[in-house]
């Protein structure tokens, strides 16, 4: 059974990772600390995974990265710079066929990603300048 304080403590995670940009569990941690200081890391990281194990975020698995949260729960893509490691919604482009596939070489399709990696316009841009 829930308690009060469990569920506050929820709400709390929630509306901070809605306001963040893809962050990791430790980064989500962080900026939860600063408006509630007595939250435990092992809370953050507790309440992260069950709510990405209940389907009311996404876990972010990328190349390269630590495991990142997204607020976003509609079929998307993303795109990863390598250099900085911002993350980019793709809502542009259809991959509609690829993010809902029941079935692909005879696996049955439990979920799907896109992910691109690249350089993000600022990093390009400085590729650039060097």
């Amino acid at each position: 059974m829930e308690t009060k304080r469990n569920t506050e403590q929820k709400r709390v995670i929630l509306g901070a990772l809605m306001q963040a940009d893809h962050p990791t569990a430790s980064e989500l941690y962080e900026e939860v600390r600063r408006s509630n200081p007595h939250i435990s890391r092992a809370t953050v990281f507790r309440v992260l995974g069950q709510f990405a194990d209940d389907g009311i975020v996404r876990r972010l698995n990328l190349l390269g990265s630590d495991t990142r949260f997204d607020a976003r729960t509609a079929p998307h893509a993303h795109c990863h710079c390598v250099r900085c490691g911002k993350v980019t919604d793709v809502f542009e482009g259809d991959f509609s066929p690829v993010l809902s596939a029941k079935s692909v070489a005879g696996y049955e399709v439990l979920s799907a990603e896109v992910e691109f990696n690249g350089l993000c316009p600022q990093c390009s841009e400085k590729k650039m300048l060097n």
